[in-house]
């Protein structure tokens, strides 16, 4: 392959990368062109680093299976060439596809890979995300402030030289721990250092979580009219962020249930469920039918509460798994017998 193909791959992933919130399709198809490449590439850098591209632009999409073949190409490549940073990007970003499918067992083993045996090699920024995805699956199981103390341990690690991107994801995701608790004075002042880094880098995704956030902090104040106001603003980046709008979704439903709008709510809260099951986001589906169940009790409708209820433990079962959690405290064991990372110096 001559210099002229390799400079060619480098422009379509950096255009790739460049196009991502402002023509996602574009992006989409840069990335595509990419890995089509990439095969003939004598650069396994490059080559790994085109089939990454391609498959965080298809997770973006929600062609999740799609993505994480793209990604274990790459991983392969990463593997089989000691690239070993890379290889720790990759086996981060494989695991947050499986916690997206709701596979947390899957999800937890890549994330523990991240963090123990032979993840030397691995930069600090994958560690922090490794963090911050056990934090989500805690924060899956309802263990809200074991989620807390693991963004900790990423917010620990993080440092005002890292990107915009990575220093926003920690924020938000200790937000959502911090809303969760209902520490609403808490959220917001996270959010505010939030906003600023997801704005300057761009983000868009990030910027319409902050903006649902907003509006969940809101509801928790009692404050509806607030609280839509967010939402309508969230609305706005639908466009570019795909995974917003079952979230969204699912908050619409909740402030109706406290306006009293009791119909509307099931409208909005049966959308959101048709499209948890279309996107195949499993951690979604079950909480959607816990509100189903809690809004048609207070209409009166018993056999349908008791449906949907069955239909949310048979789901939460199924997600929420108890070997899930037995691998989550082992690694907590593994991870105690080392150096603790909220032992590093607050940045």
């Amino acid at each position: 392959m001559h210099t002229a193909a390799l400079a060619e791959i480098t422009h379509l992933i950096n255009e790739s990368i460049r196009l991502t919130y402002t023509e996602p399709h574009a992006s989409l198809k840069l990335a595509e062109d990419a890995s089509r490449l990439a095969s003939a590439c004598p650069e396994p850098l490059l080559a790994a680093s085109a089939w990454q591209r391609y498959g965080n632009m298809l997770f973006a999409f929600g062609q999740i299976p799609e993505g994480q073949m793209a990604h274990l190409k790459a991983l392969t490549i990463a593997e089989t060439e000691d690239l070993p940073a890379l290889r720790g990007e990759l086996l981060q970003e494989l695991a947050g596809a499986y916690y997206t499918q709701g596979d947390f067992d899957e999800a937890i083993s890549y994330w523990a890979d991240c963090l123990t045996g032979d993840a030397n090699g691995f930069s600090t920024e994958t560690r922090i995300y490794a963090y911050i995805g056990l934090g989500q699956v805690y924060f899956a199981h309802e263990q809200f402030p074991m989620a807390l103390a693991q963004h900790l341990n990423a917010q620990a690690l993080t440092t005002d030289q890292m990107t915009l991107e990575l220093r926003a994801r920690v924020w938000i995701n200790l937000a959502a721990d911090q809303i969760a608790l209902h520490l609403w004075q808490d959220a917001n002042a996270t959010l505010d250092l939030a906003w600023p880094l997801a704005l300057k880098d761009g983000h868009k995704e990030y910027q319409g979580e902050i903006l649902v956030y907003r509006a969940e902090v809101a509801l928790g104040l009692g404050d509806t009219a607030t609280a839509w106001d967010f939402v309508a603003q969230a609305e706005q980046l639908r466009r570019v962020w795909h995974w917003g709008e079952t979230s969204e979704l699912m908050l619409k439903s909740r402030i109706l249930v406290a306006e009293g709008r009791l119909d509307a709510a099931l409208k909005a809260i049966h959308h959101a469920l048709d499209r948890s099951n279309e996107t195949g986001t499993g951690h979604k589906t079950f909480k959607a039918h816990h509100l189903l169940a809690q809004i048609y009790r207070q209409l009166g409708d018993q056999p349908a509460a008791e449906h949907h209820h069955r239909l949310y433990q048979e789901a939460y079962k199924r997600i929420v798994s108890t070997s899930s959690y037995n691998k989550l405290q082992a690694l907590e064991q593994r991870l105690a017998s080392g150096i603790s990372p909220t032992s590093a110096p607050h940045p």
